[in-house]
């Protein structure tokens, strides 16, 4: 009798049978742990890759934005071909993501010293041009008076590609603006008395 007991205090599993056993069995203890946190890391996985995904479209949106505008406001005018030449240069920065997904709209804003600022000309692709002579709002400092400035503006319906962590379907979009480098207002020359559908070309 006296061994058992001192038996029993040495090894506290002799004390509990069954049931109560159980919380000393530690067999399998990493698989219950892994299966707990995989899920979880599983999660922040494709958290991660849809985020990535988000983020690279995003980047692409603000730089064809940029460059749209850099672009128009390096000519001295502004014609048809030369406007499709633009929207077709941004085929290639958005891949490659589908180009006819994309909305982009190049206008010039003049303001003739009454510091009122109008549209002079405006082109869109998948996008509605604004209306020439029409009143527009642009934040205060950006366009002289007089002067004028060019305004590039992209917008793309971002879709998950994964679909498994981030619920978004929004409109990744960016806008810039940029003062013509070798004339103080940029004419645009149209061909016919319609405007062509613009949009890039293959």
């Amino acid at each position: 009798m006296r061994k058992k007991n001192f038996l029993t205090k040495l090894n506290p599993r002799m004390k509990f049978r069954g049931v109560r056993g159980i919380r000393y069995n530690e067999d399998g203890i990493s698989a219950v742990e892994f299966a707990i946190i995989a899920p979880l890391m599983i999660l922040l996985f494709f958290g991660c890759i849809e985020i990535s995904l988000m983020m690279r479209l995003d980047r692409k949106v603000a730089t064809t934005s940029s460059s749209l505008g850099d672009l128009t406001a390096r000519l001295s005018s502004v014609n048809d071909g030369q406007m499709s030449e633009m929207f077709a240069a941004a085929s290639v920065l958005l891949e490659p993501n589908d180009i006819t997904k994309a909305r982009m709209r190049i206008t010039s804003i003049v303001d003739s010293g009454d510091g009122v600022t109008k549209v002079d000309w405006s082109d869109g692709y998948n996008l509605t041009a604004y209306s020439a002579g029409a009143n527009i709002t642009v934040p205060n400092g950006i366009v002289s008076s007089p002067g004028s400035v060019i305004l590039a503006e992209v917008e793309y319906d971002y879709e998950n590609k994964l679909g498994y962590v981030i619920d978004f379907g929004g409109t990744l979009s960016d806008r810039f603006y940029l003062r013509p480098r070798r004339v103080e207002k940029i004419p645009r020359t149209r061909s016919g008395g319609s405007d062509p559908a613009f949009g890039p070309t293959s």
